[in-house]
């Protein structure tokens, strides 16, 4: 049984900023009676711009999102290493800098850790995973920041171009890139997963993958044994302290049959273990990679932010 839960990507602020629930009555994937079922819990919450809004008005829709999220949840959220155990905030779809460069400081004092820069077609960042573009001078510019500014960049969405430019900025900079819900593009050829020859780059980088639930990402039979295979490649092929789950829990309607809230994940630890993953194995991909990741690589603000 894990006691000890921490997931790399999901968009329950969004989901109940849309519903006008909180929490306490959510009818979203997480709820904080499902939350209790671990004995420790960390999330990362990311924060998405909504298609068919303009760039300025998911800029000022985060703000709207975030500022909900806090007041109607009692979540205590990273800064820095020294806050973990704790929630991470992200934002999904970097589209709403929308060319202004002094937004990312807004968002970062606004406590945003991580940014996604793409997620779909070509934006004022670059190419997402459904075009070959790499990234725009403006999105280099945008990366660039987040490594010099204690912000973690985040490959998943963007198109192989864009993450092998991001993936060699961080290997320039000896900083660390994710993929917070992304699978293997080896097992599933998904243009939305990552080839070996990107998780590999990862590596160097020294980030984690966080494994997805979405069902079309997974393959053929969106089962928890495929999942299973998900996980058990990247672990063979980059080892399993580089990999998580992220499995973007209320971003998708499509997860396996079996998990419909987030301590179902329980079943996919106990399919690992029937594989004869050790005990230490499974708590390192369900908690203890990325609770060591973000303990490692938030930056104190202040302090290392230029």
């Amino acid at each position: 049984m894990i006691k000890r839960y921490f997931d790399l990507h999901c968009d329950t602020a969004t989901a109940l900023y849309d519903r006008s629930e909180v929490l306490d009555n959510s009818t979203c994937h997480l709820s904080s009676d499902d939350i209790k079922s671990f004995e420790e819990y960390s999330q990362v919450f990311a924060v998405f711009s909504k298609p068919g809004l303009s760039d300025d008005e998911c800029y000022k829709r985060f703000f709207k999102v975030v500022d909900n999220f806090k007041k109607s949840n009692r979540l205590a959220f990273a800064s820095c290493g020294a806050d973990m155990p704790s929630h991470i905030l992200s934002v999904e779809d970097a589209r709403l800098l929308a060319g202004d460069i002094t937004r990312l400081r807004v968002l970062f004092d606004s406590g945003v850790r991580i940014l996604t820069p793409l997620w779909t077609g070509e934006t004022c960042i670059g190419g997402s995973y459904d075009t070959s573009k790499g990234l725009t001078d403006f999105g280099r510019s945008a990366v660039d920041w987040c490594f010099n500014n204690g912000v973690i960049p985040d490959v998943s969405h963007a198109s192989v171009c864009a993450a092998e430019e991001i993936l060699d900025m961080g290997i320039d900079f000896g900083l660390p890139v994710i993929a917070s819900h992304s699978n293997s593009f080896d097992i599933c050829p998904h243009p939305r997963n990552i080839p070996l020859s990107l998780a590999n780059k990862l590596k160097q980088t020294g980030g984690i993958i966080g494994i997805c639930l979405h069902g079309p990402h997974l393959g053929i039979s969106p089962d928890l044994e495929t999942v299973f295979r998900h996980i058990d490649f990247f672990a063979e092929h980059i080892g399993s302290d580089r990999v998580a789950l992220g499995c973007d829990f209320d971003g998708t309607s499509e997860l396996p049959s079996e998990i419909t809230k987030v301590s179902d994940v329980q079943k996919i630890a106990d399919i690992m273990i029937k594989h004869g993953y050790p005990d230490d194995t499974v708590d390192g991909i369900f908690y203890k990679n990325a609770y060591e990741f973000f303990e490692s690589n938030l930056k104190v603000p202040g302090k290392e932010n230029k």
